[in-house]
């Protein structure tokens, strides 16, 4: 049997709360949710339901599946690709073509379990999001990092170049989890016709698509891909990362797969959190607009003091990470990470986690007056490191 790792922000995560629960001083700057509540609107709505606690369809409340199918209709266009397979005869979406999950990661996990047999291939980006490589590892795949562009947008020759017999699916997550970055609509438009006549689905991994900084963004699953999967969820717009709620979209082959497997794993998401999605959907799934008011402010007292480090960075149009170089000073970022936190006790994510050494994930969920706390110890560590830079990319 294989051993998986467990997820490296996770990890990092709760070591950061225990050594905070232990009294020391710790600037957690590791986490992938919102620092917000779960907005009092969500709250009330799930409140009023408690006294509904039976089992659900195992693809989830009927309303809820209708809700999402008509939200996603209206955010990517009724019709999202000229041919593509997640829609009857090139109609809208339906409540048929929504499997709803208990969190995000179930999603892409039956996801693949129903795509993949055996020794397929899983085109991947690198840096990814931790849990993709051992997602793949675990449905029987094997996983194909390829490299993004150095500015972090999708380099669709080398995609091209990865592809053989086997290749069955690759997965596009945009805004990206580490780097924050959107990938441009040119590049995605040319995968999609790289990929026209192929069976390769692409599963577009979209939870950070309303958290976006920059007018420039077109989300993957409008640029016309025959084969798709689209997977999404509320932690991040909605700060539900504890109700663990999400969904998968697919033809009704694929949704009809998952259901059946979920129905063996987990049965239905939990009720509650249905709910709680339900309700997000009535407000078209936006993140209130404080909390893109207060991500936008934090972002930008960031960028301004790593520029003071002389660390390297590309700014991030959308998520909530910046993808730090620390190529300048180590080929090793987890060692370098692990000295930071002992010296100076601020907590990042090294970029082994996300198959890129040499870089770290920062993110700016947190307070301002944390954020400006660990930037200055940041900044002191990093002056005493060799090959210091001088400015930003």
């Amino acid at each position: 049997m294989a051993v998986m790792n467990e997820s490296a922000t996770l990890a990092l995560n709760a070591r950061a709360k225990r050594l905070a629960a232990e009294s020391k001083t710790i600037y957690n700057l590791t986490a992938g949710e919102l620092a917000d509540d779960t907005p009092p609107y969500i709250q009330a709505a799930v409140a009023k339901t408690l006294e509904k606690n039976k089992y659900t369809p195992v693809a989830g409340l009927p309303e809820l599946r209708q809700a999402i199918a008509d939200h996603v209709n209206d955010y990517y266009g009724s019709r999202i690709g000229t041919n593509s397979s997640i829609l009857d005869e090139n109609g809208p979406i339906a409540a048929a073509n929504v499997v709803v999950t208990a969190g995000a990661k179930p999603a892409l996990y039956a996801a693949l379990l129903s795509l993949v047999n055996p020794g397929d291939e899983v085109i991947v980006p690198v840096p990814a999001w931790v849990s993709y490589l051992d997602l793949i590892k675990l449905a029987g795949g094997k996983p194909v990092a390829v490299p993004l562009t150095a500015e972090y947008d999708l380099d669709v020759a080398a995609i091209k170049a990865a592809i053989t017999p086997k290749t069955k699916a690759i997965i596009i997550n945009s805004p990206h989890n580490p780097t924050g970055a959107v990938f441009s609509k040119q590049a995605v438009a040319k995968l999609a016709a790289v990929l026209k006549g192929s069976d390769i689905y692409v599963i577009a991994d979209d939870i950070y698509t309303q958290l976006v900084f920059e007018d420039d963004f077109t989300p993957v699953p409008k640029a016309g891909f025959e084969r798709l999967v689209i997977i999404n969820g509320f932690s991040k717009s909605q700060a539900l990362t504890g109700w663990r709620i999400g969904y998968l979209i697919a033809d009704k082959s694929v949704a009809g797969a998952a259901t059946a497997l979920l129905s063996h794993i987990t049965g239905n998401a939990p009720l509650p959190s249905q709910y709680a999605g339900l309700e997000a959907m009535k407000r078209h799934d936006q993140p209130p607009q404080a909390t893109l008011d207060a991500l936008l402010k934090r972002r930008e007292l960031v960028s301004k003091g790593l520029k003071a480090t002389g660390i390297k960075f590309h700014l991030p149009a959308g998520a909530f990470y910046f993808f730090l170089d620390l190529r300048d000073y180590t080929t090793n970022s987890a060692d370098w990470c692990e000295q930071l936190l002992i010296e100076t006790g601020v907590v990042l994510v090294p970029g082994e986690a996300f198959s890129t050494p040499g870089f770290a994930r920062l993110s700016f969920v947190t307070d301002e007056k944390t954020l400006n706390r660990a930037l200055v110890e940041i900044k002191r560590f990093a002056v005493k490191q060799p090959g210091r830079c001088s400015q930003a990319l």
